[in-house]
C-alpha cells in the first residue's frame, strides 16, 4: 500500500540483512517484547538482536504528507506494519478500516 502511493520502495535493502535494517530505520527497531514474541515464530536466537544498533524510526508522516485522510492512512499502515503477526491487521479488518470509508460509499452494495 505504501509503495503504491509512493511509486517506489519504502524499505530499500540490497540483501536480506540490509532489508531488515532498512525496515528498522523507517519503522524503528522492534521492542524487546516484540523480539521475544518473534523468537517463538522464527528460528533464531533472540539474544543476537541485543547486539544490533537500535533505530528510533522515522515519522511516516514525512513520506505521505499529501494524502487527504492522512491520520487514517497512517493508522492503517501502522497496523499493517506490525512486527508481530498476531498483532497485525488482517485483510478483512483492513478493508473495514475508516481509511476506506469513501470507497464503501461508492460501492453498489
Amino acid at each position: 500500500m505504501a509503495e503504491l502511493v509512493l511509486r517506489e520502495p519504502i524499505f530499500r535493502g540490497k540483501s536480506e540483512g540490509d532489508q531488515l535494517f532498512a525496515i528498522f530505520k523507517v519503522l524503528g527497531s522492534p521492542t524487546p517484547e516484540e523480539y521475544e514474541e518473534l523468537s517463538y515464530l522464527v528460528p533464531f536466537d533472540a539474544k543476537m538482536f541485543s547486539e544490533f544498533k537500535s533505530f528510533p524510526g522515522q515519522p511516516l508522516r514525512q513520506y505521505f504528507g499529501y494524502i487527504q485522510d492522512l491520520d487514517n492512512f497512517l493508522d492503517l499502515l501502522s497496523r499493517v506494519f506490525a512486527y508481530v503477526p498476531a498483532k497485525r491487521i488482517t485483510a478483512q479488518e483492513a478493508l473495514q478500516h475508516p481509511f476506506f470509508s469513501d470507497v464503501k460509499k461508492l460501492s453498489p452494495v
